[in-house]
């Protein structure tokens, strides 16, 4: 079960080009099969997000966060 600020990786088949570059975290906890995921290093104020199906992703990365955050 992924939960609201786990680090995840899209799956290579899955991935948009230039989507390997950043660093995703889930936005809010995985329902129904599907979560809601942003990247945390675009350097926008207000990051785009998307609902994606658990399948196409990794969880339980070990990765360290950065030090800014969606999660609040």
């Amino acid at each position: 079960m992924i939960k609201k600020g786990d680090t995840v990786r899209i799956k290579p088949e899955w991935q948009d080009p230039g989507d390997e570059t950043f660093h995703w975290i889930a936005v809010e906890d995985e329902d129904g099969g599907r979560v809601r995921i942003a990247p945390i290093n675009t350097g926008m104020k207000y990051p785009p997000n998307q609902v994606i199906e658990t399948r196409m992703l990794e969880s339980n990365i070990d990765e360290r966060l950065c030090g800014n955050s969606l999660i609040s």
